[in-house]
C-alpha cells in the first residue's frame, strides 16, 4: 500500500504537518504513517575523542556518571518520543478517526529518514524543525538537504495548513519540465486539484501543448502568461489569486535546468508562505 509520511518532532508546524498528511492520506486512499527519529547526541558522544588522553582512563567515577547520565538521556528521549507520536496519533484518531502506523528510528534524521523512504511515498515535512525553532528561523536547516536528498515527492508545510483546491505549475519547454508533467498528470493527489498552469517568457504558445496533455489527463487547467522574473512572478501569482500549494521540481547544481532545478525553486521554497511540493 502507498504512503503518507508524516516527519513528527516538537516544532511550531507539528499540528499543520499532521493536518497536512491527513488530508492526502484521505485524499490518496494511502496508509498514514508517522515517522520519528531521535536524532539526540549523549553524553559520551565525544569520550572517543579524549579517551586516549594518558590518565583519563583511571578517572572511573567521571565514567560511571558520563555512562549513568547517557543512560538516563537515552530513556528520556525514547520517553518524549514515545509521548509525542501518542499525542498525535490520539489528535488524529480523535478529530479524522484515521490511526496512522508508527515508525520510530535512532540516528541521523537524513540518514534514518532516506533509508526507511520509498520512491512512492509522499512526505509531509515542517519549514522549521525543533531546533531551528529555538533560534528563530525560517527555514531549518534540514529541510533544504531533505529534500534534496529525499527519493520521493515531499510537501513542505509551516505553522498552519489549509486543504488545497488549486496549485500553481510553472511550465517551461525542457525535458526537465515535461517529465515533471507526466508526473503531475499521473498524481493521485494532483489530479484531484485544479491546476494553474503558468508560463513565464515570451512564447505564450509554448504552453498549448501541456494545456491539452493534462486536460486528456483528466485535470481542470487554467493558463496564464507572464513577462519578467519567474520566482517573482509565481510568487506574486500565488498571491493574487490566494492558490493553496505550488508544486516544483527538485533541486539541481545544473545551469541548464536552472528555471525549474535550481536558484528558482530555492528562492521560491524560502519565500512562500503556502505549502510546496516538490514531486520527484
Amino acid at each position: 500500500m502507498k504512503r503518507v509520511i508524516a516527519c513528527i518532532d516538537s516544532s511550531p508546524c507539528i499540528n499543520a504537518l499532521a493536518e497536512a498528511a491527513v488530508w492526502i492520506a484521505k485524499q490518496t486512499q494511502r496508509e498514514l504513517v508517522l515517522l520519528q527519529v531521535l536524532d539526540y547526541y549523549p553524553a559520551s558522544y565525544h569520550l572517543g575523542e579524549i579517551s586516549g588522553v594518558i590518565g583519563f582512563e583511571s578517572n572511573a567515577m567521571l565514567l560511571k556518571e558520563l555512562a549513568e547520565l547517557e543512560q538516563k538521556q537515552s530513556e528520556l528521549a525514547q520517553d518524549y518520543s514515545n509521548n509525542l507520536l501518542k499525542h498525535i496519533s490520539e489528535l488524529i484518531h480523535n478529530q479524522h478517526d484515521l490511526q496512522p502506523a508508527h515508525i520510530q528510528l535512532k540516528g541521523d534524521f537524513l540518514e534514518q529518514s532516506f533509508q526507511e523512504l520509498r520512491s512512492d511515498d509522499i512526505v509531509v515535512i515542517g519549514r522549521v524543525g525543533e531546533r531551528s525553532a529555538e533560534r528563530n528561523k525560517p527555514m531549518g536547516s534540514n529541510v533544504e538537504n531533505f529534500i534534496r536528498g529525499a527519493k520521493c515527492t515531499v510537501m513542505t508545510v509551516g505553522s498552519s495548513f489549509k486543504p488545497p483546491t488549486r496549485f500553481i505549475f510553472a511550465y517551461e519547454y525542457s525535458p526537465t519540465c515535461v517529465d515533471l508533467m507526466k508526473r503531475i498528470a499521473q498524481s493521485d493527489l494532483l489530479r484531484l486539484l485544479q491546476c494553474h498552469l503558468l508560463y513565464v517568457g515570451d512564447h505564450p504558445e509554448i504552453l498549448n501543448e501541456p494545456l491539452q496533455y493534462l486536460q486528456n489527463a483528466g485535470l481542470d487547467v487554467v493558463t496564464e502568461y507572464r513577462y519578467g522574473d519567474v520566482a517573482e512572478n509565481i510568487l506574486a501569482y500565488q498571491q493574487e489569486h490566494a492558490i493553496q500549494l505550488i508544486v516544483l521540481g527538485a533541486f539541481s547544481h545544473s545551469k541548464i535546468h536552472q528555471f525549474f532545478l535550481g536558484s528558482i525553486t530555492t528562492t521560491i521554497f524560502r519565500n512562500s508562505t503556502v505549502p510546496l511540493l516538490v514531486v520527484k
